[in-house]
């Protein structure tokens, strides 16, 4: 019993193949859900937020089409919505909705695209554009994937013998390659005045279509993680569709039992629990790293959990946390990927060139 609750922490993983080439997904958001793996231009890789060139300024990314290019397309889709939905009451429920629209209609291969705030239109523009307009600006385009993970050794670590059958008895050493080097995918990156946020919010993205959600995304991974503990794909559509203000009520039961694996102290798991759910980025403004900097696992106040900037390492906090860490003995503490494959500029759009 316990060989098969391991499988609450192991990634759900799936080899496609292209031509000859071997892509790993389906790991820490990456083609995560079924209706995110039919719909590759609203399957939200990752979420950031972070401290702007401007210090007066807050950034958020959203990431969609992973591995653009090879596994998803390039565009971003015409009939949907992305929304980062802000809640700035605590509740957690969306005070402000930024939602940016695209369309096909723009010259040299390029889309159209809108920002709106709540309904009230922000700024027009195109793709590949750094487009200023109503105190915002945003960019939208295809760029360097900056998540970092070696995903192969933790699918031998999962399932040692590659049967299927994971028995998480494969070596805890990594080998430290980067499984995500060298790919792309399509951001969208949002930078807004800190006093839209007041110091205090806290932000989700999700994409839309035909008022169904298809995906969203707060903290990294935790879909991957915790949803569907035995393996598959059920249930990870119905975590998407809810809203944050009931995943205590939905899910923080499958959370607390997934920790219970690795920890012997009855307490610790609802603790870990109570801070990883609801499943938003908590933003502490004015302590909010840079880009380039650390904040979901060390803000400037030393604190964790704030924000996510593009260069901090959230899979060995997460690794460390999950499997035992808080007790001083975890099954894991890195995948051995420190860093992203290339270097980011520090300045907009954030994210580096794509390959």
């Amino acid at each position: 019993m316990r060989t098969r609750t391991l499988a609450a922490f192991g990634t759900a993983l799936v080899v496609l193949t292209v031509g000859a080439a071997p892509f790993f997904t389906s790991a820490a958001d990456h083609v995560e859900a079924p209706l995110a793996v039919a719909n590759g231009d609203l399957d939200i890789t990752d979420v950031y937020a972070f401290d702007g060139a401007n210090r007066k300024d807050t950034v958020v990314v959203m990431n969609v089409n992973p591995f653009a290019g090879v596994v998803s397309g390039m565009d971003f889709a015409t009939d949907a919505e992305y929304r980062f939905n802000i809640d700035t009451g605590g509740n957690p429920a969306a005070e402000d909705i930024y939602t940016v629209t695209f369309g096909d209609d723009a010259p040299n291969g390029k889309q159209s695209l809108e920002l709106w705030k709540n309904g009230t239109l922000v700024l027009s523009g195109k793709t590949g554009n750094a487009n200023v307009g109503g105190g915002a600006k945003l960019y939208a385009g295809v760029r360097d994937d900056p998540f970092f993970f070696d995903l192969v050794s933790f699918r031998l670590w999962r399932d040692p013998n590659g049967d299927g059958a994971y028995t998480y008895t494969g070596p805890t050493t990594f080998d430290g390659i980067d499984t995500f080097r060298g790919s792309n995918v399509s951001t969208i990156v949002l930078e807004i005045p800190d006093t839209w946020l007041g110091s205090s919010a806290n932000l989700w993205a999700s994409t839309v279509r035909e008022g169904e959600v298809v995906d969203r995304l707060g903290k990294p991974a935790l879909a991957t993680v915790f949803v569907n503990p035995f393996g598959g794909s059920t249930d990870k559509d119905a975590y998407n569709m809810t809203s944050p203000v009931d995943d205590v009520t939905t899910w923080g039961g499958l959370f607390t039992a997934v920790l219970d694996v690795f920890y012997a102290d009855a307490a610790l798991p609802g603790v870990i629990t109570g801070l990883l759910l609801p499943d938003t980025l908590h933003l502490d403004v004015p302590n909010l790293g840079k880009s380039t900097g650390t904040s979901f696992t060390g803000d400037l106040a030393s604190n964790i959990l704030n924000g996510r900037t593009l260069a901090e390492d959230v899979i060995d906090l997460e690794l460390l946390v999950v499997t035992g860490g808080l007790e001083g003995s975890p099954v894991l503490t890195t995948d051995g990927v420190g860093s992203n494959d290339v270097a980011f500029p520090g300045k907009f759009p954030y994210l580096a060139p794509a390959h």
